[in-house]
Parts: C-alpha cells; sequence; structure tokens
C-alpha cells in the first residue's frame, strides 16, 4: 500500500420490516493528489518570477548601457569636431557663470573664456563648468558655417546672448537654431545686427 493510500470501513445496518442486515464496505483510497500539485504549481510560480526578475534586471542595465553610451558618443563628437584648444580661465569657485569674448573669426580661433567676480543677486545658479561646455559645444557648431564668423556668443546661467553682425536674416536664424539646440541652453537672445 502506498503513503498516500487510506482503507476506510463502514458498517451500515440496513432495518427493513422483517429483516435487519449489517453490510461491512471497505474501500481504498488514495491520499490527497494536491500536494503534487501544490508542489508543481509552486515550482511553476518560481520559474515565472525568477524570469520575470530577470526581464526587469535586463532592462535596466540595457537602458543604462545606452544611456552611457550616448554620452561617450556625444563626448566622442565634441572632442572629433575641435581643431584646437579652447582657452578657460576660472578664478577661484562661488563665481557666476562666465562673460565670453569671442574675437571675429580670422583664423577659425576658439573663444577665450574668463570668468568675472562674483556679483549678488537672486540668480539662478548653475555651474560655470556647465556653461562652459554649452558655450564649447555652440562655438564648434557654428564654426563649422562660414557665414557665422560674425556672431558672437555669450552664456550667463545657461541664457545665451548672441551679437555680432551677419549677411542675411536666414543667417540670423540659423545662428538662433544652433544654440537653441545645444542641450542645457534655456533661453537665446537673438541681439545679431543684419548688415545686408
Amino acid at each position: 500500500m502506498d503513503s498516500n493510500e487510506q482503507r476506510i470501513q463502514k458498517h451500515v445496518v440496513v432495518n427493513s420490516p422483517g429483516q435487519r442486515s449489517e453490510v461491512l464496505t471497505e474501500r481504498t483510497e488514495s491520499g490527497p493528489r494536491e500536494s503534487r500539485l501544490s508542489a508543481g504549481t509552486i515550482a511553476i510560480i518560481a520559474v515565472l518570477a525568477i524570469a520575470a526578475i530577470g526581464a526587469v534586471l535586463y532592462i535596466v542595465v540595457n537602458r543604462n548601457e545606452n544611456e552611457a553610451a550616448n554620452r561617450n558618443a556625444n563626448l566622442e563628437a565634441a572632442q572629433t569636431n575641435s581643431h584646437q584648444p579652447t582657452t578657460i580661465i576660472q578664478q577661484p569657485a562661488a563665481q557666476p557663470a562666465p562673460v565670453i569674448i569671442q574675437q571675429p573669426a580670422g583664423g577659425q580661433q576658439q573663444p577665450v573664456i574668463i570668468q568675472q567676480p562674483a556679483q549678488p543677486g537672486p540668480r539662478e545658479i548653475t555651474s560655470a563648468n556647465d556653461d562652459a561646455a554649452m558655450q564649447d559645444i555652440a562655438t564648434k557648431k557654428l564654426i563649422e558655417d562660414p557665414n557665422m564668423t560674425g556672431v558672437v556668443m555669450t552664456i550667463t546661467d545657461a541664457r545665451v546672448v548672441l551679437t555680432g553682425t551677419v549677411s542675411t536674416a536666414a543667417t540670423k536664424a540659423k545662428a538662433e537654431q544652433i544654440v537653441k539646440a545645444v542641450r542645457g541652453v534655456k533661453s537665446v537672445d537673438n541681439q545679431i545686427v543684419v548688415t545686408g
């Protein structure tokens, strides 16, 4: 007899008019199969849970790797487009964003960045390094277009002021679009003068 089987005996007394009889019945029943099914069900649930956790981990790791790859590609692109190094002169910490002085391109010269002393005021604080990085990227994009040689750019607290001269209104609008496309730029004040 299997450990899951059990014997059940029943005594049945039948009374009928004129006769009384007693019947003994015996039968064997298998034990509950539920214990086997629940172990199988638990195993299936455990496998599904592990698969779900694995899928979530894969998605998270893949997303992080994609973000890192995009950052690295952007840095490489910025470095590849660089022809000459940018000179950056910084004062001690607790300074506002840099004032950028750019000379007209005679030999496609990169800008010189000079930081001024801090001025008190309730301005939004951004990192001077962020402004310098935005300046570098925007300058490289503007240098690629020979019509932008007369454009001068100043970035303070992620806000850009464009000055200088260009020959057409389309070039003025294009300069603004190029600078607006730089990540981190909050606003552009286009004061470029059209001479033609």
